[in-house]
């Protein structure tokens, strides 16, 4: 069994954190610029424990925020025209 990760959007959090995360191929990625951590999704199963998570480089982390459409600045969703 795997969890429906697009289920838990909205619900799952950083834990660090507590700010939103974006999924990024096998990784959740937080979206504050200042925390950047970054979690691994093994068999659609997040793990969520900070001794196993990452930083995430400030360049990486900005093209993981470009492809989930992201801002930047303040890794907020951007608005849709």
């Amino acid at each position: 069994m795997s969890f429906d990760l697009k289920l838990l959007d909205g619900i799952l959090v950083c834990t660090k954190c507590r700010s939103a995360l974006v999924r990024d191929g096998d990784f959740l990625v937080c979206v504050q610029p200042e925390c950047r951590t970054q979690f691994v999704v093994r068999d659609e199963i997040p793990n969520m424990l900070l001794e196993d998570a990452a930083a995430v480089a400030a360049s990486d982390w900005g093209q993981v925020m470009q492809r989930a459409g992201r801002d930047l600045t303040s890794g907020s969703k951007l608005a849709v025209s």
